[in-house]
């Protein structure tokens, strides 16, 4: 089974991890009673999506009229805190795999660009998996965005599932 399990540094894609894991990790890898027949070799993508900053017009508008310097030194600034965040992201990928390496799952992590909107994230989300060939996507209810007092769903949560092709797990 090829699983892709969203993680964007949240209490709930952190907790959708450790279900899934835990899932996996209580199906044996043979059946039956000689234990001839092998189940297919779980794996399991762990993803993150970074979002790019996007400026409003009009500030990019006051920047570039304090002058062309003034409009470098933010776009620097900007890319700057884009590698630190793809730095640290890759440093927390890494420790999710080893840890979760250890139950004996197949693991890779992927990092991928996204955008501020919900709606193409989710199908930047479901583009992946599909080409990927994912059997199962798991996700948290809500991500670092969402507001969990109401136990409600999160926007790219609730558009993964309403578009997706393959199965949606929501781990609460």
């Amino acid at each position: 089974m090829k699983i892709l399990t969203l993680v964007d540094g949240s209490n709930h894609s952190l907790r959708a991890l450790e279900y899934v894991s835990n899932l996996l990790g209580s199906v044996p890898e043979d059946s039956g009673p000689g234990k001839s027949e092998l189940l297919p070799k779980h794996e399991m993508i762990i993803l993150t999506v970074l979002q790019p900053f996007i400026l409003s017009k009009e500030v990019i508008k006051n920047f570039e009229s304090m002058g062309q310097g003034r409009k470098k030194l933010l776009d620097k600034y900007l890319k700057d805190i884009y590698s630190v965040m793809q730095t640290e992201w890759i440093k927390k990928l890494s420790s999710l795999k080893s840890k979760y390496n250890k139950i004996g799952l197949a693991i890779s992590t992927k990092i991928i660009t996204g955008s501020h909107s919900s709606r193409f994230i989710a199908y930047t989300i479901v583009k992946f998996a599909e080409d990927k060939g994912i059997d199962l996507i798991v996700v948290g209810n809500v991500g670092t965005g969402g507001i969990s007092k109401n136990k409600s769903l999160g926007s790219v949560t609730r558009n993964i599932a309403e578009i997706s092709t393959s199965p949606v797990l929501i781990v609460p």
